[in-house]
Order: C-alpha cells, then structure tokens, then sequence
C-alpha cells in the first residue's frame, strides 16, 4: 500500500528546518568563532607591541644612564664655531683640571666654542679616554658625540722623577704632554703636538708642580696649535 504523500510533507517541511536550522547555527558559531580568534590575535600583538615598546624604553634609559657616567651634561651644539670638548688625562688615569684649563683658554683663541667641563673621571678611568687618544671612533659612537661636538682636543701626560745625589738630593721632575686635536667625523685624522718642560723640588709633589706651571706657560703662549684637522 503507497504511503499518502500528505504523510511525507510534514516530515519533509521538519528535516527541511532542521538542515536549515543546523546551517544558520554552524555559519553563527563560524563568526563567533572568527571574531575571537580575531580579538586573541589582537591582543598578541598589542601585547607584542608593549613589550617591544618597554624594551626600547629601557634601552633607552640604560644607554643615558650610560653617557651621563662618562659626560657631564647635554651641551648644545652651536653654529658658527666649532664645538670642542677638552680632556687630559694623567699618568695614573685621572683627569688633570689645571692643565685642562690651560688647554681650554689656548683654543678659545681659535674660534672655538670649548665646552667645559664636558667628560667625568670615568671618561679616562674606564678606558674610554685611551681607545680615543689611539685613535679609536668607538667611544665617540657610543657617546653619542656627534650630537654636541664637531671634534676633541685630548692630552695624555707623563711625569718621569729622577733623584740627583749631587745637588743634596733635589728631584727633577721631567713632564711631557701629547695634545691631538681629533674631529669626531675622523677620529683618525687628527693632528698632534708634544710639550716638555722640567721642575726642580725637594719632593716629588714639589717638583712635578714646578713643571706644571712651566707647561702651563708653554701652552699659553703656544702659537703652533690650531683646531684646522677639525672640519
């Protein structure tokens, strides 16, 4: 016996709402879906992004933490002259102020913006002062000196003592002084002069001041210096 086809189309109108049901249920879920894996995606990179941020930050701070240990202040470049910083640095690593005062009124003579005091102790204890005077850029870059200078004027000294048993034991102090004018852009193209001058004392401390203050004469009255290797 043949089924009625009047049986069938409830049965059919049922399966058809059910597949159409199912495909509305799978096409929303398919969105919600979509839109989470979109938002997790959204924050990954937000939170990429903020850490890439902080990184930066910090490398930020640690690298003028790292300048401030070795320069004194952020010193403005200005235009018209050339700004120079002037550093010397003693035979047992220290920075010599006298003489880097004397040094700083001779190339004021040169129309020269001198920026001083410029370098801290730690620019020649830590080494920094030594890789530049043997002509090494890397101080400069890591500096960041190219900022504030057009060139430097660095001088290394050096103090020999010798005891003279014929003259009741006096002591002669024998000091020389290497000046090198070094421009920033080149550190290796720089220009160099030597001063010697000798002091008499009956201590070491005595006598190595006595050739100071002849040094110190030398360099202000030198007219052989100049600031021409820097650009």
């Amino acid at each position: 016996m043949r089924p009625n086809a009047n049986q069938w189309k409830p049965r059919l109108l049922i399966g058809s709402m059910s597949i159409l049901a199912l495909c509305i249920n799978s096409h929303f879920l398919g969105k919600v879906e979509a839109k989470r894996i979109q938002e997790v995606k959204q924050q990954e990179i937000q939170v990429q992004v903020a850490e890439e941020k902080k990184t930066a930050q910090n490398a930020a701070a640690e690298h003028a933490q790292f300048v401030a240990r070795y320069v004194s202040g952020n010193f403005a470049a200005k235009t018209g002259n050339r700004n120079v910083a002037v550093a010397v640095a003693t035979e047992d690593v220290k920075l010599d102020r006298a003489i880097t005062t004397a040094l700083v009124r001779r190339f004021q003579k040169e129309s020269a913006h001198v920026l001083s005091p410029f370098f801290k102790p730690e620019f020649v204890s830590d080494g920094l002062f030594q890789e530049a005077f043997n002509g090494s850029g890397e101080p400069f870059g890591k500096l960041d000196l190219a900022r504030s200078l057009d060139g430097v004027v660095l001088a290394q000294l050096d103090v020999q003592y010798a005891q003279n048993a014929t003259l009741e034991n006096v002591i002669s102090a024998t000091m020389q002084l290497k000046v090198t004018v070094v421009p920033v852009s080149n550190p290796a193209g720089g220009q160099t002069w030597t001063f010697t001058a000798y002091g008499p004392g009956f201590s070491k401390e005595v006598a190595r001041k006595a050739a100071e203050d002849l040094l110190i004469k030398q360099i202000t009255n030198d007219t052989n210096m100049s600031l021409d290797a820097i650009p």
